[in-house]
């Protein structure tokens, strides 16, 4: 499987006019081929605007995100998306909304056994003749997951997919999300406010601030996968992007304090 890279250059956006200070402001990061990437920040700092944008869901108001050669313009099977809720159609089976995308391009007869590895590698080799609605919250996730991958997407997008689970079946996901992406060489770009599930998933993680949203830092995860999250070293990258929010925090603040004065 070929994996792509991710350019983002001088990107700026403005939902509306009336906007005193802009959602995202002077956006520019190179993300290389294959690497697994977290955007994490607080609540409105734009990272889910921003990866809309990557998905081509969404123009930006000044610059261009390109993903190799191309610049992005509109959705395209190369470039999938996984939201927070796994968005399955209740009336058809798991298969059925796993091979949406090969419907959809044509390709399902000739990609099939495609769709049948992928339920078998996502844990429903069980449930691949059963109606979504029987299936668990996580399941359906899994559901989601089979079918971002079967049109082989160079890209994999993730907008908090995990974030409505419970905590085992999150961590499950988060491992195995990661490890797929990993082992296949795909591109995967990850939208989270949670601090270990960045140090979980990512090679590197680029640390958003809100009002207007812009980078202020990256940080590299130097860790093999699967990740041991017991393991000294993680509990150490933890604490490290910790401080390094407080450090934004008091910055942001004194900036805050700045502009009343």
């Amino acid at each position: 499987m070929t994996s792509s890279s991710i350019w983002i250059s001088d990107l700026t956006h403005y939902y509306n006019k009336k906007q005193s200070k802009p959602t995202l402001d002077n956006i520019n990061l190179k993300i290389p081929k294959g690497q697994l990437t977290a955007l994490i920040g607080r609540s409105g700092c734009g990272k889910s605007t921003l990866l809309q944008m990557i998905a081509g869901l969404l123009m930006p108001s000044e610059g261009a995100v390109r993903i190799n050669t191309h610049t992005v313009i509109k959705p395209s099977a190369k470039w999938n998306m996984m939201f927070q809720k796994p968005s399955l159609y209740p009336w058809m089976t798991v298969r059925e909304n796993a091979a949406l995308g090969l419907v959809f391009a044509g390709t399902y007869k000739e990609k099939q056994d495609r769709v049948e590895e992928l339920l078998d590698m996502v844990g429903l080799a069980e449930h691949k003749d059963k109606n979504v609605q029987q299936l668990s919250g996580g399941q359906q996730q899994r559901v989601a997951l089979a079918r971002s991958l079967a049109t082989e997407p160079e890209v994999l997008l993730l907008d908090e997919p995990f974030s409505a689970l419970d905590a085992f079946t999150r961590v499950a996901l988060q491992t195995e999300v990661s490890q797929i992406c990993h082992d296949q060489g795909i591109t995967m770009v990850l939208v989270t406010h949670d601090i270990e599930e960045s140090i979980a998933m990512a090679d590197n993680v680029v640390i958003m601030s809100h009002n207007p949203g812009q980078i202020v830092g990256d940080m590299d995860v130097p860790l093999d996968y699967p990740r041991d999250r017991n393991a000294p070293e993680f509990t150490q990258l933890k604490d490290q992007l910790f401080s390094e929010f407080e450090k934004i925090d008091q910055a942001k603040q004194k900036e805050l304090e700045q502009q009343a004065s």
